[in-house]
């Protein structure tokens, strides 16, 4: 039997499923576009298997399937006791959610799931249930199709971002308020209340989406916003300035990004870790920050301005095992980017 390659997507990992012969393949879970990479053909000077004797090799692949066949019928036969075989568990069915996004089987917890809002849909991924589990949520329904994990897109909630308030934008929670049905292949059965959860990072990155065009929420028109308030969207966090109470209030969007042009070195030294030992000294690289501000309801750049690189050395180093980077760039200058947006809003 020849070996199964698996390949998972290369931007969220799910597993896909490769036609013979497919050089890209794109992922049904995010839409990305994978290249696949197959193994390539033997050492050179190798050569390849004769077709003289077809009898032979015929014979030497049924005997082979033969003996396959037998070893599969021994092992279904004499499975011993404490393993699982798939489809089957060792008690009943039953799930409970182990913590706010994660539910378990009681009777078995390799078999669990997890819910999300990632991208603006909300989310389970399955891990450990057996292929051909089947699943049901109000009125859509399927079948698991790996073993390995399956990642089942609900409901699209991004048309209620425009909703969540600023302010507590990491507890609003979004999701169906239904029910959970699953049915292993060996007929067990069992249901679960699904959980709302937040939409924080989802959020921040349909925001981002104004680099690209306009971000409008339900109901909106694609219309100039004023510069009544600007929101900064940072790594994991964000901050207005002005007055939104809402997402769909927010006017401007801010996005910074560090220039990778180098423009100087300063050494940082005097760093100590826990046990007051020396640590190496550090190197900052001087790099500019840009800034743009983009109307949330166009996408048209309203303002861009680029900031000097703050010299300050950092207060602490990362050190892992005393083997921090040597090397590290500069912090953008937070204040003075804050100061100037604070300025742009339209008092």
């Amino acid at each position: 039997m020849s070996p199964v390659d698996v390949y998972h997507c290369q931007r969220c990992g799910a597993p896909l499923k490769v036609p013979p012969g497919t050089g890209t393949i794109v992922c049904r879970y995010c839409g990305t576009s994978n290249e696949l990479r197959r193994p390539g053909p033997g050492p050179s000077g190798v050569a390849p298997r004769s077709a003289a004797a077809p009898n032979r090799t015929l014979a030497a692949v049924l005997i082979g399937v033969a003996i396959a066949v037998a070893m599969a019928a021994s092992a279904v036969m004499f499975v011993p006791r404490g393993v699982r075989v798939p489809g089957a568990l060792r008690g009943p069915l039953e799930l409970e959610w182990s913590n706010e996004r994660k539910f378990v089987v009681k009777s078995d917890e390799a078999l669990y799931g997890d819910v999300a809002v990632f991208e603006g849909s909300y989310q389970i991924t399955f891990h450990g249930f057996p292929e051909g589990t089947k699943w049901k949520v109000a009125e859509k329904s399927g079948r698991i199709e790996s073993d390995i994990y399956d990642i089942i897109k609900l409901e699209n909630v991004e048309g209620q971002f425009g909703k969540i308030p600023v302010a507590k934008y990491r507890d609003h929670l979004l999701g169906p308020k239904a029910k959970l049905e699953i049915e292993l292949p060996s007929g067990q059965a069992a249901s679960l209340d699904l959980r709302q959860v937040d939409a924080a990072m989802s959020v921040l990155s349909v925001l981002e989406r104004v680099k690209n065009g306009p971000v409008l929420f339900d109901g909106e028109a694609k219309k100039d916003s004023g510069q009544s308030n600007v929101l900064l969207l940072e790594t994991a966090s964000m901050k207005v300035f002005g007055q939104a109470v809402l997402l769909q209030d927010v006017d401007l969007v801010a996005i910074t990004r560090r220039l990778p042009e180098i423009k100087g070195r300063k050494t940082c030294t005097g760093y100590k870790d826990r046990e007051n030992k020396p640590l190496p000294d550090l190197t900052i690289r001087f790099k500019e920050t840009e800034t743009t501000v983009l109307d949330r309801r166009t996408g048209a750049v309203v303002q861009k301005k680029i900031f000097p690189p703050d010299e300050d050395c950092p207060m602490f180093r990362l050190s892992i095992g005393g083997n921090g980077e040597r090397e590290q760039d500069s912090y953008a200058p937070t204040r003075d980017i804050e100061a100037w947006l604070s300025s742009l809003v339209q008092r």
